[in-house]
């Protein structure tokens, strides 16, 4: 029963052997003076990043920044976020997963610019602006909930794709991709 409430929890709130058509793809991290992502406030020439993977969502001491390095305005076009829990059994086959889809509304991209500010915006920042009004959802999912004694494993993915143009219409997509896994046992 704890492990079925625990599942239902991630569920809720919620790379290779596991995708399935929801699976995002991981993009290539590439050093990006334009507009990028930082680690620890530092924000320099040759240091900034597109894409990164972590364990948690960036926030608080481990949070990002998004800015210029190049001093280049910018303001977000688009952005979007997968939220997925899959049970996994111990050859790493997907047993079942639930996905949700969301959408920041055109409507609401005006909210995520205003939170820019000096050319810069902290990851958590934007998270926090958004609320259930903000986002269209889609959820997808197996038709069944898993069997707890058939799933060794859970996988929670949340991968955040963030689309950012400069004045000069330079287009640039930044990707978050935070991926952890829990024992079932330890459920």
């Amino acid at each position: 029963m704890r492990k079925f409430f625990l599942l239902l929890v991630l569920v809720v709130i919620g790379n290779y052997g596991f995708s399935n058509e929801y699976e995002p793809e991981k993009m290539l991290t590439e050093v990006n003076d334009d507009v990028a992502m930082y680690l620890g406030g530092v924000v320099a020439k040759g240091t900034g990043v597109t894409a990164l993977q972590t364990n948690i969502v960036p926030q608080g001491k481990a949070d990002i920044v998004i800015t210029s390095a190049a001093g280049k305005k910018f303001e977000i076009t688009g952005m979007k976020c997968t939220s997925m829990v899959q049970a996994l059994d111990a050859s790493n086959n997907e047993v079942a997963y639930m996905v949700t889809l969301f959408t920041v509304k055109e409507s609401s991209l005006n909210k995520l610019n205003k939170q820019v500010k000096k050319n810069q915006v902290k990851f958590s920042t934007l998270l926090n602006t958004l609320g259930e009004k903000d986002l269209d959802s889609e959820m997808a999912g197996t038709a069944e909930e898993p069997d707890t004694n058939t799933f060794a494993k859970l996988r929670n993915l949340q991968v955040y794709d963030i689309f950012v143009k400069t004045l000069e219409s330079k287009e640039i997509h930044l990707q978050i991709y935070v991926e952890n896994f829990h024992d079932a046992k330890d459920l």
